[in-house]
């Protein structure tokens, strides 16, 4: 949880206990006959007024909570790509492991390949952060005439992801886990990589 929504919870769960002291003591001192049924009603406005108040802010954290768990992006990569008569040449540095690749593909467009897994609902709203793999880039033609494709492996795949690929939906806490990927075309321009929820987002540097 961010700062924000942790805040607004406690707020909210101080006020839901404030209010739920006055309810009980009203109650008690009335049964006891120490409080006049009409002070008892007044104690009940002002327990509904604050109780009002904590449920607010219980369901304002939930909601900052889910927006903030359903909008999280992270930045995961810097690529720079420059076209030239021998292919594409891309430069990746992979900001996560703190390394650095250079390669060269061939084809009309140049493509970033990985893995994903979805947590549940539940593992995601309590903040679980996002499995992911970057394995590959590869080139890509924009029509397919039989051309040479070429590819340049990150890391492999592995054993866990292939299980994961095959049997990650009968797994208890996960959704599903899938092949993701993101392509551009070789425009001398850097861009940031990032992930999300659902896959990777390509987005240019702003200058």
């Amino acid at each position: 949880m961010d700062k924000f929504s942790i805040v607004t919870i406690i707020t909210g769960m101080v006020f839901l206990f404030i209010s739920l002291c006055i309810l009980i003591s009203a109650i008690v001192r009335t049964a006891k006959r120490k409080m006049k049924i009409k002070r008892f009603f007044s104690s009940f406005v002002i327990f509904l007024i604050i109780f009002a108040f904590s449920i607010s802010f219980i369901y304002l954290s939930l909601f900052i909570q889910t927006f903030s768990r359903y909008t999280h992006e992270e930045r995961i990569g810097t690529i720079y790509v420059e076209e030239t008569n021998k292919g594409i040449n891309v430069y990746f540095v992979d900001e996560k492991r703190n390394r650095e690749y250079t390669f060269t593909l061939t084809g009309d467009q140049w493509m970033v390949e990985g893995c994903i897994l979805r947590w549940s609902v539940l593992l995601k709203w309590l903040g679980a952060d996002t499995y992911y793999k970057l394995t590959r880039f590869r080139g890509r033609w924009e029509m397919d005439e039989g051309e040479r494709i070429t590819e340049y492996e990150i890391q492999p795949q592995g054993r866990l992801w292939k299980f994961l690929l095959k049997y990650g939906e009968s797994i208890p806490f996960i959704d599903t886990a899938y092949g993701i990927g993101a392509f551009q075309y070789p425009d001398t321009k850097t861009y940031y990589l990032y992930i999300n929820d659902t896959g990777f987002i390509l987005r240019k540097k702003n200058k």
